[in-house]
This record gives structure tokens, C-alpha cells and sequence, in this order.
């Protein structure tokens, strides 16, 4: 006769709502989304840490994006030299903006406000290019990027009420997709 595999208690115990919702993954992406806020703020700030900022952003997000797909690809087995130099050139792409934004700053072409969201503006559509091409988690970040932008653009005031209710609103779309089993 044979005996069934009893699971046990252990493998029995469903994942908290706050473990699976702290998730490597998660944390990354809002870890890029909260730096993205900083950014304009300091952009606000002072032109020079500014500029400095989001020169810092560059390698912060290109190598996010890099590991992500780095760790799909070796899961997947597929060779990494060709998406290393894609990556590398999509995320240069992003450096060369930051520094022709800058350049209109220090020329008195652009102010420091409009710079901070110009920057957001490129960095959510990089951002969101890298989802397209690279993993489709990117085109979400890139999406509330560009929105954050919008909504700075249209209500300057209340900008950073509406960031905390768009982090709320992203929370709460993770909590319930985690809850719900994705």
C-alpha cells in the first residue's frame, strides 16, 4: 500500500502579505521610483547637485535594469555579451540627455524646476524603453514616471501630494496583486 506524501505544517503555511510583498523585485522598483522623486527635488534644489544627481541616477538605473535581465537571462541560459552592449548604449542614451539638459541650464536656456521634470520626463521614457525592450516590469515604472510628470506639470503645487497618492496608489496595486496571487 502505498503511503501519500503528508505536506508539512511548514510547507503547509501560506507566505504573509508582507513577506511576499517584500520581495527583492518590489524593493528595486520602488526603491528606482522613490529615488526619481529625490531627483526633481533636488533638481529644484540646486542646479549643480542637480545635475549631479541625476548623473549619479544613470548607472543607478541602467544597472538596475542590467541585473534584472541579467539574472532572466542566466535563468533562461542565454548568453549575456549582446545584452551587456545594448544595455550599455540604451543607458548612455540617458547620460547624454542629463548632460544636453544641463548645458541649456548653464547657458539660462532652462531654470532648475523645469530641468528637474525634463530629466524625470527622459528618465521615465528610458525607463519605460528598457521595459520594452529588456523586461516588461520597466514599461510599468517608466508609465508612473511619465504620469508623475504630468501631474507635476499640471498641479506644481500639490506635487508632492500627488506623488505620495501615485506611491499609494502603486502600493496598492502590488498589495492586492500579491493577495490575489499575481
Amino acid at each position: 500500500m502505498a503511503t501519500k506524501d503528508v505536506p508539512t505544517a511548514a510547507a503547509k503555511k501560506k507566505p504573509s502579505v508582507l513577506s511576499s510583498f517584500f520581495n527583492a523585485e518590489r524593493i528595486l522598483f520602488l526603491t528606482l521610483f522613490l529615488l526619481s522623486l529625490i531627483g526633481i527635488g533636488v533638481s529644484d534644489f540646486s542646479m549643480k547637485y542637480g545635475f549631479w544627481y541625476w548623473l549619479a541616477m544613470v548607472p543607478v538605473f541602467g544597472g538596475a535594469s542590467i541585473y534584472n535581465e541579467w539574472e532572466a537571462g542566466r535563468k533562461k541560459e542565454e548568453g549575456g555579451e549582446t545584452l551587456l552592449g545594448r544595455q550599455v548604449i540604451h543607458w548612455l542614451s540617458l547620460f547624454a540627455v542629463i548632460y544636453l539638459v544641463h548645458v541649456l541650464q548653464s547657458t539660462g536656456r532652462m531654470n532648475q524646476e523645469d530641468a528637474g521634470l525634463v530629466l524625470l520626463m527622459a528618465l521615465s521614457l528610458v525607463v519605460f524603453l528598457a521595459g520594452v525592450h529588456f523586461n516588461w516590469r520597466f514599461v510599468v515604472l517608466g508609465v508612473v514616471l511619465g504620469a508623475t510628470v504630468a501631474m507635476a506639470a499640471l498641479a506644481d503645487q500639490y506635487f508632492w501630494i500627488m506623488a505620495m497618492a501615485i506611491a499609494a496608489g502603486g502600493l496598492t496595486v502590488i498589495f492586492w496583486k500579491t493577495r490575489n496571487g499575481k
